[in-house]
């Protein structure tokens, strides 16, 4: 009786056989990989219950010299007709030459998008009750001055409700989207100061770790198709940047 309750054990409990370790190992990480799926399923609504800003660069290298350019989108979970926004850069490593707003969903401007203090500003509205989904507001054209990181950052969003009454509309940068380096080398290929940005590359809501929430707005960008997070710079987003980013979490 005995042998027989052993035998019915062994083969309903992968885990109790004795030549399986390599399941064991295997059971961990599996089962980090379901927390993950688990923990985006959950995040993934509040992502499209909330309104955020894109800066999405031409580039994240660059020589000196040479021009790049960075684009400028909102994305609104409920109708927005009226922006305000600043994005702040260094001037002593990027000169701002133009702002572009050709193509913008913003149609009637309180000024034309300019440049103050390092800073270019974008202020303006549509009719009736705005867009909403994501649309693309400018587009800034810039000129690598000097080597080094390039910190460029949304220092001011607002975004307000076509709801007759200017309400404004919370924004999140649950994304890490808000800023965006651009690494500008010299003529020998190298770039002054890099090495004292101490950052890790998967910790996607710059918050200084990798955890369950730089999982889930993985699998929402994976959800969206979003080439955003290409951690082994092959040009595209895939299971082995999924595994990159396990694996900063869980086992470093």
């Amino acid at each position: 009786m005995k042998l027989w309750f052993q035998r019915i054990l062994y083969s309903l409990c992968i885990a109790c056989r004795p030549h399986r370790s390599r399941t064991v190992r295997l059971a961990f990480p599996l089962l980090l990989l379901s927390v993950g799926f688990f923990g985006a399923a959950t995040i993934v609504k509040d992502f499209e219950n909330a309104s955020y800003l894109l800066l999405d660069p031409s580039t994240n290298v660059i020589t000196e010299g040479e021009p790049f350019s960075l684009e400028v989108y909102v994305y609104a979970h409920e109708p927005v007709n009226a922006i305000d926004i600043s994005i702040a850069y260094p001037s002593s490593q990027a000169q701002v030459t133009s702002v572009d707003a050709g193509a913008s969903v913003i149609t009637l401007w309180t000024e034309e998008p300019y440049i103050k203090n390092n800073t270019v500003y974008l202020s303006g509205g549509t009719f009736r009750k705005g867009f909403q989904g994501e649309h693309f507001i400018a587009r800034i054209n810039a000129i690598a001055k000097k080597s080094g990181v390039a910190n460029i950052e949304a220092k001011n969003i607002r975004l307000l409700a076509g709801d007759g009454a200017g309400s404004e509309v919370s924004v999140t940068d649950a994304r890490g989207q808000n800023s965006v380096q651009i690494q500008i080398a010299n003529e020998n290929g190298e770039v002054v100061g890099a090495v004292s940005v101490i950052k890790i590359l998967s910790d996607i809501d710059g918050d200084g770790k990798v955890d369950l929430r730089d999982i889930s707005i993985f699998m929402a960008a994976w959800r969206n198709r979003d080439i955003i997070y290409d951690f082994n710079g092959d040009g595209k987003m895939t299971f082995r940047d999924f595994g990159i980013l396990l694996s900063d979490s869980f086992f470093k």
